[in-house]
């Protein structure tokens, strides 16, 4: 197991034991149950991991491997659970006592096994450790320049690197020196001038002293000089919050100075890591202070004069990792300040502030680009995205600043938009000579086309101003995929982003609803997918975030096309019709695409879309129920509904690409769409009704022995889930169940409850194939026998003798608990005496599972709840049918098992 993993499968364990431990002391006792049993789980999850390659080994190398059923463990949660269920505390302990005992058995056996495997292959000649070391081999580290690396890879090194008890100490200390300037700040009675005067010297000496080691140990130097220079600028910021610095002017000096020294001794050391210790201390300052919080401009403006300095040192140095940090903390440290703390009264000198910081880094990535022109350009690559962000995200990010200070004035933005535009320009004519730096020269271009193509939107009045958004970024999109430009393709994901969030906008404002302007944002939508996928060039150039944005984009433009359409529609049929509209597009789009050969481009952005048209559909049907039962308002309407739910399905399985790689949302959408379309063919019976379409597509299915494909989607968790959820909830929620009910067997109920074990047989039959645990299919096999046939049993109790049905008091009927006894060993005896007579040891195995838990019935009911003659029948009959099947079923042996 890999050491990472291992840590986080602790941490989980850990955390579910904490959680459960303070919910049980806080009286949330089910919270406490649910984590016991996640705890169980995993813990059985995880100890089957490392049996699961052992036991491979094992076969691999022919050992005899004794296999460990862990149907047990499983049969002990369930006592827990009904114990708890029952609050009997006594079943509890030995489910728990149960599962212990099973649970270290496993780990004894395992452990034999893996011994035994050491010991065979120490005789054949192989070192384990070796073969660990093969399997696992341990990961190399290599240094990289800092100018190569990306941000994440460079905190890595610095951090994780060299010598951490130094990082450890020195980070320790500056924390020390906060609270130290604190403590004095408010207790000390010397004078806060002298207090401060002291810190500062001691600082000073710590840096010179620093500086004069750093031939002997540059590490230990250069944080030492880290250290003084903090202190240093923490000091500062004392002073000036605190008064002993009379004026803004003089603390800028004072600041200034102190960065000036910064600067000298990383040149003159050719040291980053001073730097990017003195300058973190620095950003992280202004939220140390115990006085008050400094103003948005104030900081703002503090955060100019660090980067003037970074500018500085990237104009001499290409320390690229410096321009990241300050554009990270200038965005969202400061800006995220400024919008906190912003007043509309410092609109203007925040304006300023944030085109002097767009201009610091319009220029770092300008000398940027100068740098690179003296370099090899064979080997540069425009990684990480921060380097990108330098060059696209300081213009765009301080473009949306001044866009929303100013939302309301569209000549400000306008103006903004054309000024940056010709900023660009005049950057693309300065660096287009250069042939080594013309994919930065390429990128000021695009920039500069980016804010020209924003002015005639921002120049459009209220909703137009959406539209234009929409239609541009349709245009732009589609002249990106001509001409193969990533460029164009974000910019007009940008307008569709801009057009989307000014629409919600403007439906909030306007007093009617804007049906125009939704009307283009869903058509432009739509367009631009099928754009996308209608030919395979186009198809080539969508990488994974073009294609997460057109999930989104077909998610957005069919809600906004339900609703638009119930908008249109003035008609009591409203719903359906545009349930069906929405079906058929859909449908024609499918069909469209598959047309161009489209293939996952397509497929998932189709399945987003279906996802609000099946919630749509469910709100319909929630709609037309009445007391459980659905009442169709019109014969239209039902029709109508039943074939959307069959183009729905349809949707989901045109084209069975998806089988193999994503069955589980092709399976969950496709019943889900049958299911719904099932509801309409009897309506006065929801909960049988809902299952037909399904079971029919199940026996399809099976019955196609050379397309196996089908099959895997009945190997999906979900659909397990769904059938599942089916057998518990029909059962006990269903209020007609006993309509058209002639026998026992012979009705509708009972008809399709059988149909839906049968089917879920063969399910189990394809998860097993499929990986699922044989003890999990084990005991769903067996639990949901007994389920259903009990189901079987009640109903047919409750129609002749009058029983209780789905009360409690169920469990105190004689009757039904005598009916339920010999039932379960009935079932037990044919299952037994089939897998003696065909030698199937699994089965005679799932048939005495049935016979544990008629023990535990025997044991927990009906010696205390029925009745004499009753309680006396239940015991001769099941010791009975238990004498029968030990004589003439006895198990099979185990050479003989399959």
């Amino acid at each position: 197991m890999h050491k990472g993993q291992s840590e986080i499968r602790m941490i989980w364990l850990m955390v579910l034991i904490i959680v459960g431990v303070g919910a049980w002391f806080l009286d949330v006792h089910l919270l406490t149950y649910l984590c016991a049993l996640a705890l169980v789980m995993s813990v059985m999850h995880y100890v089957d991991a490392i049996q699961t390659p052992t036991v491979k080994i094992a076969e691999e190398i022919r050992f005899p491997v004794q296999e460990t059923s862990k149907v047990p463990l499983y049969l002990a949660v369930i006592v827990a659970l009904v114990g708890v269920a029952m609050a009997w505390t006594w079943m509890v302990g030995t489910g728990i006592t149960l599962w212990i005992f099973f649970f270290l058995r496993w780990l004894r056996r395992l452990e034999y096994l893996f011994n035994q495997i050491q010991t065979h292959l120490s005789q054949v000649g192989f070192s384990p450790d070796a073969v660990i070391k093969n399997q696992f081999p341990q990961p190399t580290f290599t240094q990289n320049n800092t100018s190569s690396v990306g941000l994440t890879d460079q905190l890595n090194q610095w951090i994780f690197q060299g010598n951490p008890v130094l990082k450890v100490a020195i980070l320790v200390l500056v924390m020390g020196v906060v609270l130290l300037l604190r403590f004095a700040t408010e207790h000390w009675q010397l004078s806060l001038a002298f207090k401060l005067i002291l810190v500062a010297v001691m600082s000073g000496i710590v840096t010179a002293f620093g500086y004069s080691l750093y031939s002997k140990n540059r590490s230990f130097a250069l944080a030492l000089e880290g250290l003084g220079l903090a202190t240093l600028f923490l000091t500062l910021f004392f002073a000036y919050y605190n008064a002993v610095i009379p004026n803004l002017w003089m603390a800028a000096l004072y600041f200034i100075g102190t960065m000036a020294v910064t600067l000298l001794l990383s040149l003159k050391q050719q040291s980053v890591e001073l730097a990017l210790m003195a300058l973190m201390v620095a950003y992280l300052a202004p939220f140390t202070l115990p006085v008050r919080n400094a103003t948005a401009v104030e900081l703002l403006g503090y955060y100019a004069v660090i980067n003037i300095a970074v500018a500085i040192l990237n104009t001499l140095r290409p320390w690229k990792i410096l321009n990241q940090i300050a554009f990270l903390v200038t965005v969202c440290v400061g800006g995220g300040y400024a919008f906190y703390q912003g007043d509309v009264s410092q609109r203007n000198a925040l304006s300023l502030l944030i085109v002097l910081h767009t201009a610091i880094f319009v220029w770092l990535s300008f000398r940027f680009s100068q740098l690179l022109a003296k370099a090899d350009v064979e080997q540069f690559k425009l990684k990480p995205a921060l380097d990108l962000a330098l060059i696209f995200g300081a213009p765009m990010i301080a473009y949306i600043f001044i866009y929303f200070m100013y939302f309301d004035e569209k000549i400000w933005q306008a103006g903004a938009s054309l000024v940056f535009a010709l900023v660009y320009a005049l950057l693309y004519q300065a660096s287009k000579h250069h042939h080594a730096v013309s994919l930065i020269s390429q990128s000021y271009f695009s920039l500069m086309l980016i804010f020209l193509v924003l002015i005639p939107p921002i120049l459009l009045p209220e909703q137009w101003s959406v539209m234009g958004w929409a239609v541009e970024g349709l245009l732009i999109f589609t002249y990106a995929l001509y001409r193969k430009s990533g460029i164009s393709r974000y910019l007009a994901m940008g307008l569709f982003i801009v057009a989307g969030l000014s629409s919600i906008y403007y439906w909030v404002e306007l007093s009617v609803f804007p049906r125009g302007m939704y009307w283009s944002l869903c058509v432009s939508y739509f367009a631009v997918i099928l754009m996308a996928n209608s030919r395979e060039s186009f198809r080539k150039q969508l990488s994974n975030s073009t294609l997460i944005f057109h999930c989104v984009q077909m998610l957005s433009a069919t809600t906004m096309l339900i609703v638009l359409l119930l908008n249109e529609i003035d008609h009591s049929h409203q719903f359906v019709m545009s349930l069906l509209i929405v079906s058929g597009w859909f449908l024609l789009m499918n069909e469209l695409m598959l047309a161009c050969k489209a293939t996952w481009s397509w497929i998932w952005p189709k399945w987003m879309g279906l996802i609000p048209v099946l919630v749509f559909a469910l709100i319909i049907v929630l709609d037309q129920s009445q007391q459980g039962v659905i009442v169709w308002s019109s014969p239209f309407n039902r029709i109508g509904f039943a074939v959307s739910g069959l183009i729905l399905a349809l949707l989901w399985l045109r084209p069975a690409l998806g089988l193999r790689s994503e069955k589980e949302w092709m399976s969950l959408g496709a019943l889900l769409s049958l299911a719904l379309s099932s509801l309409t063919l009897v309506p006065n019976m929801p909960y049988m009704s809902v299952v037909i379409l399904p079971l029919m597509f199940c026996a399809w299915c099976y019955r196609q022995k050379n397309h196996s494909d089908w099959a895997m989607l009945w190997q999906s968790r979900s659909s397990l889930g769904l059938m599942i959820f089916w057998m518990i909830g029909s059962q006990i929620l269903a209020q007609q169940a006993f309509q058209g009910y002639f026998m026992p067997v012979l009705n509708p109920f009972d008809l399709v409850s059988i149909a839906m074990w049968i089917s879920f047989i063969w399910m189990l039959s394809l998860q097993l194939k499929s990986g699922l645990d044989r003890g999990i299919v084990a005991v769903l096999t067996v639990l949901s026998l007994l389920w259903l046939s009990s189901y079987i049993v009640l109903r047919a109790l409750h129609v002749y003798l009058g029983t209780p049905f789905n009360e409690l008091a169920l469990w105190r009927d004689s009757t039904v608990q005598l009916s339920f006894t010999l039932l379960w060993v009935s079932l037990a005896f044919m299952s037994m005496s089939l897998a003696s007579r065909k030698k199937l040891r699994s089965v005679w195995i799932l048939g005495g599972s049935i016979l544990v838990i008629v023990t535990l019935k025997l044991v927990l009911f009906d010696l205390s709840h029925v009745g004499t003659l009753s309680r006396v029948i239940s015991f001769l009959g099941a010791g009975f049918v238990m004498l029968i099947i030990a004589y003439i079923a006895p198990m099979p042996e185990s050479e003989n098992m399959t």
